[in-house]
């Protein structure tokens, strides 16, 4: 019989036993549903349990497949609990999101002279207003349709937060740098940004862009595995140069609008923040595929992030 004490702050520690088994047999999904049977609102997903060490970093349980012998969890074991409070599901966040921003450049540029005054807008806002609203109705669509989640809730903050970073950088921001006087029809007649090859070139770069992301999205969901198999490593188009394409493309696009605008502030906001992400997500990655993938196969002649840079 395994049996493991679970605590948490703020409630009393309770005793799980599992009759008749060994901790091989038992994984940290049965230790969580079995924790929900005492405390009904702490579902699963709500749940982070952690074996303390006297040593060093408690180990998260975090894989709910694994048993709790593959922890070194034993009998007698006493385990931490953490609530993690509301949860809402990724494709939510998502959803949330990315759907700010389609709505928001239109109507910003629609009723800016609610703000500046009646002016006429230029090619260049109309055409960003384009952009903006075509790279966010693709990623509102990759992520009903696309992407595949490896966890499948977050904190309902997260929702509050991230909302408040492309809703206000990609909404409210370029709402307010770029779709002023200052970028209208008038404001940019005879300059390079009133030009249409400008305008053209631009928008038909960041149109690849998009495309090119949207096909290492469809290539990275149809490596996913099913949990506990081996991460396969993508090899589509791109990915033979960077490690994470998906992000080389993304980041080619923000440069595009950058150039595009001839250095919006809106835009640079935008590009520096999400170029600061990327680099972080694909440092993780990359020591990720290092850990599993044979050192022969990898990283090989691959960028991390940005092709030759870095």
């Amino acid at each position: 019989m395994v049996s493991v004490t679970v605590s948490t702050s703020g409630k009393p520690a309770v005793n799980l036993d599992f009759a008749q088994k060994h901790p091989n047999d038992v994984t940290i999904k049965d230790v969580k549903i079995a924790i929900q049977a005492k405390f009904p609102k702490l579902v699963p997903n709500r749940q982070r349990l952690t074996l303390p060490s006297t040593s060093g970093k408690p180990t998260p349980l975090t894989d709910e497949a694994k048993s709790l012998a593959s922890y070194g969890v034993g009998e007698g074991a006493q385990l931490r609990l953490k609530d993690l409070g509301q949860q809402v599901g990724y494709r939510v966040l998502y959803l949330w999101e990315y759907v700010g921003p389609i709505f928001l450049n239109p109507l910003f540029l629609n009723y800016s002279h609610l703000l500046w005054g009646r002016f006429q807008p230029s090619a260049l806002q109309l055409a960003i207003r384009n952009i903006m609203v075509f790279h966010f109705v693709k990623r509102f669509l990759e992520s009903a349709f696309v992407h595949r989640f490896s966890r499948a809730t977050v904190p309902v903050s997260f929702v509050i937060r991230n909302c408040l970073y492309y809703w206000g950088i990609c909404g409210f921001l370029i709402g307010l740098t770029l779709y002023r006087p200052a970028y209208g029809a008038k404001a940019l007649k005879g300059t390079l940004l009133d030009d249409p090859r400008w305008v053209y070139f631009w928008t038909g770069f960041s149109v690849i862009c998009e495309l090119l992301n949207l096909n290492t999205h469809i290539h990275l969901r149809n490596l996913r595995q099913p949990a506990g198999q081996p991460r396969k490593y993508p090899t589509g188009l791109g990915f033979g140069l960077a490690v994470c394409a998906n992000y080389w493309f993304e980041i080619l696009g923000l440069i595009s609008m950058v150039i595009m605008t001839a250095g919006d502030l809106g835009t640079i906001t935008y590009f520096v923040i999400g170029t600061t992400f990327m680099k972080i997500w694909a440092d993780q990655k990359y020591a990720r595929y290092k850990k599993e993938m044979d050192p022969k196969i990898f990283p090989g002649k691959r960028y991390k992030l940005f092709p030759p840079v870095y």
